[in-house]
């Protein structure tokens, strides 16, 4: 095997196992098309909370809570690439975000498995920030979650937001223990 195809079939590999992980909580489509572009892996996730007293028609409060997530493979990612998929996520994929009047939070979350990341392209994930306030907040709000899975080091790198994602970004690098070779 050459070792382009070695590579290709590590992100596969990766991407596999990433999917995977989140079909327990996460609604999972592979090859998904959105706004003129295919990703190989998508998952959405919605969560919705209620308080009520006595009967559920005393309704106290409701709040929605989602994820978009979508994952994308790179050869090599460097900071114009980045830059092309930030701006996505920022102006194109924050469509999939529906402030309706019990929407708390939403999180557009990108996951890039890359056969190797620049490092400039690291730090400008570390520095990427992103918040939309819908109607001043009374809405909801929409952050940016950012990834990027560096698989010539074994590294992942992610911004403020994408903290959360480490562990299981992580957990998914490597094969399990049981089939380990």
């Amino acid at each position: 095997m050459s070792a382009t195809a070695q590579e290709q079939s590590e992100r596969d590999i990766v991407l596999d196992r990433l999917l995977a992980s989140h079909g327990t909580w996460f609604d999972v489509y592979r090859d998904y098309e959105f706004q003129g572009r295919t990703f190989p892996g998508y998952a959405e996730f919605h969560s919705h909370g209620e308080q009520y007293v006595l009967v559920k028609r005393a309704k106290l409060w409701e709040v929605d809570a989602h994820e978009y997530l979508f994952f994308h493979a790179a050869e090599h990612l460097d900071c114009a690439q980045l830059a092309d998929l930030v701006s996505f996520m920022t102006e194109q994929a924050i469509q999939k975000v529906d402030p309706q009047p019990n929407h708390m939070t939403s999180y557009l979350s990108l996951v890039i498995v890359a056969n190797e990341v620049d490092d400039e392209a690291k730090r400008q994930v570390k520095k990427t920030k992103f918040r939309r306030n819908f109607a001043l907040g009374i809405r909801g709000w929409a952050d940016l979650r950012l990834a990027a899975i560096d698989l010539s080091n074994k590294s992942v790198t992610t911004n403020s937001q994408g903290k959360e994602m480490l562990a299981t970004l992580r957990a998914n690098l490597e094969p399990p223990r049981d089939q380990r070779a």
